[in-house]
């Protein structure tokens, strides 16, 4: 998982076992002040735990979300949630 201080990049699947890992860089984004961006590109799977951490992160209210894939928003529209993931 690529990071720097305001951005994540993270890379393959995301799904329970990389839970831990992924909710640390994003609780390490926002410790940052302003907007924070994520590009979920490369993102190969995810499952329902990321979206549960990505659905808590979209509440801060100042994160951006690219790189949306078109699995990923199937699995949102399944789960209920029309909203965009960036505020």
């Amino acid at each position: 998982m690529e990071a720097n201080a305001r951005h994540m990049t993270p890379v393959g699947d995301l799904t329970v076992f990389e839970a831990a890992e992924f909710k640390s860089g994003l609780l390490k984004l926002f410790e940052n002040e302003g907007l924070v961006s994520l590009d979920m590109g490369n993102v190969t799977r995810v499952d329902t735990s990321i979206i549960q951490l990505l659905w808590a992160a979209r509440k801060q209210g100042r994160m951006f979300v690219s790189g949306v894939t078109p699995d990923l928003q199937s699995k949102l529209a399944q789960l209920g949630f029309s909203e965009p993931l960036s505020e």
